[in-house]
């Protein structure tokens, strides 16, 4: 948690206490008091939210969604190991990467679309990627029920974007709230940066732009590769492409971009779910690694998602 605007270089040892253990809940409800002292009601509730998510605890179900997030509000979700010339490169180029290498022929050719009829969560499956859509500002793509058994929302490009929805998912639902955590990280992967690190292994991953930077090179190639590339990207975008390759491979690092990659869909999917107590949940059942629970609680914690959740709140107390 940030300490208070005001706050000096003597802030209250809590506020140590959360970034250095941020899965302990103790700290957290340092901060309630600290902050119901002060007469912050809103802080003070998102911090009794997490203390009590950490806890395992039954939280009531989040407000009401807020409006739909502007264009600098949605960029803000990024995690800033994506807010590099890696990342710049990938942002451009990712659907290229990801038509060079393929989804697998099973998930790809999937292609029922996911009707209300499909099993007992369809219907909320469906409002919560309708209403998730809205919030994050971004187009909703050809829905696909899947035939495999898991409780994912899968984001793949093949000729277009779509979202492919697991059997489970579909027959044995979570909460409506753990429902829009799972849309937001799906949506938001859709972006073409998040869809090459979270759709392609990251072999696949570096030999997709060693093909592209072969291509790049050679503008009058008529290969297979080279075709695919330049169906994908535009003739300005090839331009760029070639501008971005050098800086943006120079300090390539696919663990870390893959890691950022992650914790930015989390990040989409805490927004969209309305609170920290479902995110965690829908999370948990994932069986992350601590390190990826410990960025999705920091981000939880931090006044760049208060002022998401309650931006009228956040500026009435000019923070």
């Amino acid at each position: 948690a940030a300490p208070p605007a005001e706050a000096t270089s003597a802030e209250p040892i809590v506020f140590k206490l959360v970034r250095e253990r941020p899965l302990d809940p103790k700290p957290y409800r340092g901060l309630v008091d600290h902050f119901d002292q002060r007469g912050d009601v809103t802080r003070a509730a998102l911090m009794r939210e997490l203390a009590d998510a950490l806890e395992g605890r039954d939280v009531p179900a989040p407000r009401v969604q807020r409006g739909p997030l502007s264009n600098q509000e949605r960029a803000g979700l990024r995690h800033p190991g994506l807010r590099t010339p890696s990342g710049e490169l990938l942002a451009c180029v990712g659907i290229a990467l990801c038509r060079l290498f393929p989804s697998p022929a099973r998930i790809a050719s999937t292609s029922e679309p996911l009707r209300a009829s499909a099993g007992p969560g369809a219907t909320a499956i469906l409002d919560a990627l309708h209403t998730t859509a809205r919030l994050l500002g971004v187009p909703l793509p050809e829905l696909v029920a899947g035939d495999d058994d898991t409780a994912n929302i899968t984001p793949l490009h093949t000729s277009a974007p779509r979202l492919v929805v697991g059997r489970l998912l579909v027959q044995q639902p979570p909460t409506n709230a753990e429902l829009r955590f799972h849309a937001g990280r799906a949506l938001f992967s859709l972006s073409p940066d998040l869809l090459a690190l979270r759709a392609l292994r990251k072999d696949h991953l570096l030999r997709a732009l060693a093909l592209l930077s072969s291509v790049l090179k050679n503008p009058k190639d008529a290969g297979d590769d080279a075709r695919v590339v330049r169906e994908s990207l535009s003739p300005r975008g090839l331009e760029r492409a070639a501008l971005l390759m050098e800086p943006g491979t120079r300090d390539f690092d696919a663990s870390l971009l893959v890691a950022a990659a992650r914790d930015s869909a989390n990040r989409a999917g805490l927004v969209a779910c309305g609170g920290p107590g479902p995110a965690l949940t829908a999370l948990r059942a994932r069986r992350p690694h601590d390190s990826e629970l410990e960025e999705l609680v920091r981000f939880a914690a931090s006044e760049r998602y208060l002022a998401l959740r309650d931006a009228a709140e956040a500026g009435r107390t000019g923070r």
